[in-house]
């Protein structure tokens, strides 16, 4: 039997409501995106259902208080249950740790399995921090990845350096691997109507406003922000720096700034809600992406762009494939320290060549859409169900 729609069993990590995060973003988002012609069902980790999750079903299988064993337990006996009714055409995972039974349960049945890759889990666990349970922790996230991995019929990376990480690093065939960008929601993030009405609501009127939202996570590049920070505001004093987020760097971070004496140039903005985030870029006059380490693509970067906003960032992974094709400019010389300074004092003597609001704005929509991005999935899923054997067309 042939038809256009497909039933999709889709696993997601968690919801961005309850636990925000580009990962959890892209997942409501194309999956929202991809119901519009196909029929999404969703599992994810949450404290609960999402009660805004309408558009498609979302049932959380399990609690982010229970161990990560349990949760793989649930999250398998949960897949069983709906692919053993025999509906599901092609299973779409995002978080290795809970595809592994989904994806066990799927090939058990010869149902397809594609599986976007966001990043290296255990990579991410290395680089976060240090000791022999850490250590040992990463050597089982290595071999869950590398297990589902090889199980899946397509992979989706978001840019060519996941790619080529996925290729070099897990020993992912080319021939397997599909790379299609990140996206944002040009509805949500749009130029403001009058900037300097919502500068006013956060006492912004006489500031040069520098950006970032990030998790405080090392690989985030913070500490070199900071410490780039105190050299420009040796040239640039009206230039204040805003850093948006939460994580286990917050603490160390204060003590930076009291340390490099920044209390009057940076703001820590602890977690930005998601009703206060389009503001703050409309707010700012640059973003900034400082990313150390495996940057795939980067959700905020986009979001900045639709909301007007030039993006200054390192030639990280994803920065470079997001920001070359646009303003080469923009982007750092190296990740460290004095490259960050260097490129932002060079930027703030020269504000009348950054890019306007309409240009950013007109880039993102040009590129990154949400409805382009699910259009290249769901061809994705569509193609790999037919070279399995399946129905759809």
């Amino acid at each position: 039997m042939c038809r256009t729609s497909l039933n999709v069993l889709a696993i997601g990590e968690g919801w961005p409501s309850q636990e925000p995060g580009g990962l959890n973003t892209y997942f409501q988002s194309v999956c929202g995106e991809l119901s519009l012609r196909h029929h999404i069902e969703a599992l994810i980790c949450g404290s609960g259902s999402p009660e805004e999750a309408k558009v498609f079903p979302v049932t959380a299988v399990a609690s982010p208080e229970s161990g990560m064993l349990q949760r793989h337990s649930t999250f398998r006996s949960s897949a069983k249950n709906l692919l053993s009714a025999g509906d599901v055409d092609v299973v779409y995972t995002h978080f290795a740790p809970y595809a592994l039974g989904p994806a066990l349960e799927a090939k058990k049945r010869n149902i397809p399995l594609v599986m976007s890759f966001h990043g290296p889990w255990a990579e991410e666990m290395r680089i976060g921090g240090s000791g022999a349970v850490l250590r040992m922790k990463a050597l089982l996230a290595d071999r869950i990845e590398r297990k589902v991995y090889a199980m899946a019929d397509r992979l989706i990376v978001l840019s060519r350096s996941f790619r080529d990480l996925l290729h070099k690093q897990y020993g992912v065939p080319l021939d397997k691997i599909r790379i299609v960008p990140g996206a944002v929601d040009i509805e949500r993030f749009r130029p403001p109507a009058d900037k300097e009405v919502v500068r006013r609501k956060f006492g912004l009127t006489d500031r040069v406003v520098v950006l970032t939202v990030r998790r405080l996570v090392e690989r985030m590049g913070l500490r070199q922000l900071l410490e780039a920070w105190s050299e420009v505001v040796q040239t640039s004093p009206e230039a204040l720096l805003l850093i948006g987020g939460r994580g286990p760097l917050k603490g160390e971070l204060e003590t930076l700034v009291s340390r490099l004496g920044l209390e009057k140039h940076v703001t820590l903005l602890d977690y930005v809600s998601d009703d206060l985030l389009p503001l703050y870029y409309q707010a700012a006059d640059l973003f900034v992406v400082p990313t150390q380490a495996l940057e795939g693509f980067g959700l905020i970067t986009v979001e900045a762009l639709a909301s007007g906003l030039p993006v200054a960032a390192t030639p990280v992974g994803g920065n470079v494939e997001i920001i070359q094709p646009f303003r080469p400019e923009l982007l750092f010389d190296g990740k460290d320290a004095g490259d960050i300074a260097a490129g932002l004092i060079q930027l703030l003597k020269r504000r009348d060549t950054w890019p306007d609001a309409r240009s950013c704005r007109s880039y993102a929509e040009s590129r990154f859409t949400w409805e382009q991005v699910a259009g290249e999935v769901g061809t994705i899923l569509t193609e790999t169900v037919r070279e399995k054997g399946g129905g759809a067309a």
